[in-house]
C-alpha cells in the first residue's frame, strides 16, 4: 500500500509492550478459514518482544518465519491494528477456496524502509496509524495485503499465469513493473482486484479501486473464476529456485527455496554460504516447508559469530531433497 497503515486498538508505547512482554506469556494463534487461509497471527506485544532497540532509536523485528523488518523511531502515539478485525477481513473473503499458509504480524512501530503495511512472500506486516480507524480501512488493508499474498503463491512463478493476467487486464507487464507509477504496477493492480472481487463487506463497502482509471475488476470478462480457478490450485513449479531478498541486504536476509510440485511439506531448510574464494562462511538449518517454499534468514555473520565483510557470497540451500543455489550481496 502506497497510504501510510492503520489500526483501532488503544495506543499503548513501545516500552509499555516490552514490559508487557517480559510478564506474559506471548504465544501465536492459528486459525483456518472456510476459505481455506491458514492464518498464524501475532499480536503487537509479542511482535515488540521480538525487537531489538539500537542506538537511534530505531528497532528490529526478526521473525525466523518472515526475515527481519526495520521499524522507524516512535515520534508520537500509535494505534496498532485490532486483531479481531484483522482475522474478520480474512475470514471474510469469499468466491474462492484455498489451501495457504500466512503469518500475520501486527507491528507496534511504522516500518522504516515502506511507511505503511506491506506483505513478503508469505507475511504480512501491518503498520499502526497515528489515530483509531474505521475497521473498514483495516478490513481494506488487511485484504489488499492478502492479495500479494495470494499472488507470491499462486500466481509468481507459475507458467503463464503473469502472462493470462495482464492479457485478460489488458496491461503491459514490460511497463508495469517496479519502475511503474504506484498504482500502476501489475502486483499492486492485482491486489487491488482480489480485494475487490473477493473481499468481505468491510473491505469493499463503498471503496474503489486505487487506481481510479482502471475499470472494476467485476467487468473484466473471466477475470474472477481465472484467479479463483488459481488460487484452487497448489504451488508448482517445474524445477527448484532459490531467491534471496533483499538482495543487496546489511546485514540481515532471507533465503529462500522454490521447491518443485509434489515436494512434502514441513521439512527444515539447510543451507551452506561459502564467500568467492571457496571458503565455507556459514552453515544454517531452520526454516519450514511450507506452500511451496521453505526459507532461513542469514544474518550476516559467519560461523564464529563474526561480521561477515561486505562482499558477493554463494549460498546452496537443500530441503526435501532438493536443491538450489543463489548469490546474494551483503553491503555494510
Amino acid at each position: 500500500m502506497a497510504r501510510s497503515g492503520f489500526g483501532t486498538r488503544v495506543a499503548t508505547a513501545a516500552a509499555a509492550l516490552m514490559v508487557l512482554s517480559a510478564t506474559t506469556a506471548l504465544a501465536a494463534r492459528t486459525e483456518t478459514f472456510a476459505n481455506g487461509i491458514r492464518a498464524t497471527f501475532h499480536d503487537a506485544a509479542e511482535t515488540a518482544a521480538l525487537c531489538v532497540a539500537k542506538a537511534d532509536g530505531s528497532r528490529e523485528f526478526s521473525h525466523p518465519l518472515a526475515g527481519s523488518v526495520g521499524l522507524a523511531p516512535a515520534t508520537r502515539t500509535l494505534y496498532p491494528f485490532d486483531l479481531e478485525v484483522v482475522a474478520a477481513a480474512l475470514a471474510d473473503m469469499n468466491g474462492f477456496v484455498t489451501a495457504v499458509d500466512v503469518q500475520v504480524f501486527v507491528l507496534d512501530g511504522i516500518p522504516a524502509e515502506t511507511g505503511s503495511s506491506f506483505a513478503r512472500r508469505g507475511a504480512i506486516f501491518l503498520s499502526p496509524s497515528f489515530a483509531p480507524a474505521d475497521p473498514a480501512i483495516i478490513s481494506y488493508i488487511t485484504t489488499h495485503e492478502m492479495g500479494h499474498v495470494l499472488t507470491w503463491a499462486f500466481v509468481d512463478g507459475q507458467p503463464g499465469r503473469p502472462e493470462a493476467y495482464a492479457q485478460a487486464r489488458g496491461l503491459d507487464l514490460a511497463t508495469s513493473g517496479p519502475a511503474a507509477p504506484h498504482a500502476w504496477r501489475a502486483r499492486e493492480i492485482l491486489a487491488e482486484d482480489i480485494r475487490y472481487l473477493f473481499g468481505g463487506a468491510l473491505a469493499t463497502r463503498n471503496i474503489g479501486l486505487e487506481n481510479h482509471a482502471l475499470v472494476t475488476p467485476d467487468r473484466v470478462a473471466g477475470l474472477e473464476p481465472m484467479l479463483a480457478a488459481y488460487f484452487a490450485g497448489t504451488t508448482s513449479v517445474a524445477i527448484a529456485r532459490a531467491h534471496a531478498f533483499p538482495n543487496p541486504c546489511n546485514p540481515r536476509t532471507t533465503l529462500e527455496l522454490v521447491l518443485p510440485a509434489g515436494a512434502p511439506a514441513g521439512g527444515e531448510a539447510a543451507v551452506v554460504i561459502h564467500d568467492l574464494g571457496g571458503r565455507l562462511v556459514r552453515k544454517l538449518q531452520g526454516g519450514l516447508a511450507a506452500n511451496g517454499r521453505v526459507a532461513v534468514t542469514w544474518d550476516g555473520l559467519d560461523d564464529g559469530g563474526r561480521p561477515a565483510p561486505s562482499g558477493r557470497y554463494l549460498y546452496a540451500i537443500t530441503a526435501a531433497g532438493v536443491t538450489a543455489r543463489g548469490a546474494v550481496t551483503l553491503v555494510r
